[in-house]
């Protein structure tokens, strides 16, 4: 029953936090300063008659399919994000608490020893956060072509400090935290990781996968990648470690690869119009956490078998 609750709790948070997303993504421009605390704090409104919204409708997924997509007040359709920036964090959220008790070391020390409850939910609770932000990242580079500081900049500094503190955790005594950190890769990963303590193998990731951004993006000379990417790297590298960080970059240039060549073929875009790669680098975190170990073991079998 424990572990129902978390899935629901979890789900219903998702919606919650995708309704914020919606309003910070939909009222963001890029011309404009963008406090982001000012963006979240004003009433909510109708984007084409400025109407402002009462709180049975803006219920997350509810009020959009009551109102049949619709304005109460102009009648003017409602963009799609809702329903699907809502539905979508909802089922991040539940994804991430199922992988993260699914973690056989989280699974057994958040049940059988009490001491590691805090630093459990703790886990838990920074990658809802981490979720959020790459959700809106994604979101308001495939609108808008940018990646704001105002986001990347204030995570990095959160991710910075949790590494740190994740850190001291793992080396005091009788506190049950994991030695080499979290690992969505599975145990054949660790075999790189016991040679790095989770707060340098977090710095090395941000070295490594920005360097590697910055190096196409100035050879190109931001054609090929623009210098946001390139922040959003660094920050993927402190929040998964090197090993985790690679796999992430790999993955994102498959996805790139893939759907962009699906646009191409079916859209009347060509291979030198810009798509934005933030939300690939988002895909290639998901990738990890809910994929990751499940193609290292395929690829291992095949030069097993």
């Amino acid at each position: 029953m424990l572990y129902v609750f978390f899935l629901i709790f979890a789900g219903l948070l998702g919606l919650a936090t995708g309704s914020f997303i919606n309003v910070l993504t939909l009222r963001w421009q890029p011309d404009k300063g963008n406090k982001i605390s000012k963006i979240l704090t004003g009433r909510s409104h109708c984007l084409s008659c400025g109407k402002t919204l009462r709180w049975f409708e803006i219920i997350p997924l509810i009020s959009f399919l009551v109102l049949r997509g619709r304005c109460r007040y102009c009648h003017k359709k409602l963009s799609w994000q809702y329903p699907l920036i809502e539905g979508l964090t909802s089922l991040v959220f539940i994804g991430l608490t199922w992988r993260i008790l699914k973690l056989n070391f989280f699974y057994y020390y958040l049940l059988s020893d009490p001491r590691s409850n805090f630093w459990a939910i703790a886990v838990i609770i920074l990658w809802y956060f981490y979720a959020a932000v790459l959700i809106s990242l994604a979101t308001i580079d495939f609108r808008h072509y940018l990646l704001p500081d105002r986001l990347i900049f204030p995570t990095m500094g959160i991710s910075f400090l949790a590494n740190l503190s994740f850190y001291f955790l793992s080396t005091t005594p009788n506190n049950a935290f994991p030695k080499f950190g979290l690992n969505f890769l599975g145990p054949y990963a660790n075999i790189i990781n016991v040679h790095f303590n989770p707060f340098i193998s977090s710095l090395l990731g941000a070295i490594v996968l920005s360097a590697f951004l910055f190096l196409i993006y100035a050879l190109s000379r931001g054609k090929a990648m623009g210098f946001g990417d390139v922040k959003l790297a660094a920050l993927i590298g402190l929040m998964l470690g090197l090993v985790g960080g690679i796999a992430a970059l790999v993955f994102a240039f498959v996805w790139g690869a893939i759907i962009s060549l699906i646009i191409v073929l079916t859209t009347k875009k060509k291979l030198k119009d810009p798509v934005p790669f933030g939300p690939f680098l988002t895909l290639g975190v998901a990738s990890v956490i809910f994929l990751g170990e499940i193609v290292i073991n395929f690829y291992l079998s095949i030069f097993k078998g």
